[in-house]
């Protein structure tokens, strides 16, 4: 059936499209956007799922989370280059 054929690049295209407005959100933020932890946990979950992906030949499954996985890293190394600094305090006013 030719739609068995499409649905599992369609469905990676999805996703891949779904993080690139975080990504460029996170870029524009300087890393304030994203929370590291979350990071480097779905770093390591698409790791393993692309390595897995690869032991079992499914090439759909290996692209996209091999994809996910560079964009998570991506994502980390935003966060880590840009450090968080501290909430500016409001000033008050004095009378």
């Amino acid at each position: 059936m030719l739609f068995d054929e499409y649905i599992g690049p369609a469905g990676l295209l999805l996703l891949l499209l779904a993080w690139i407005p975080e990504t460029m959100q996170n870029w524009k933020e300087k890393g304030r956007n994203l929370n590291l932890r979350f990071v480097a946990l779905y770093f390591l979950g698409s790791l393993a799922l692309a390595y897995h992906a690869y032991l079992l030949n499914d090439a759909v499954f290996v692209l996209l989370n091999g994809l996910a996985t560079l964009i998570a890293l991506f994502n980390g190394a935003i966060i880590l280059t840009h450090p968080k600094r501290p909430a500016k305090k409001a000033k008050s006013k004095k009378k």
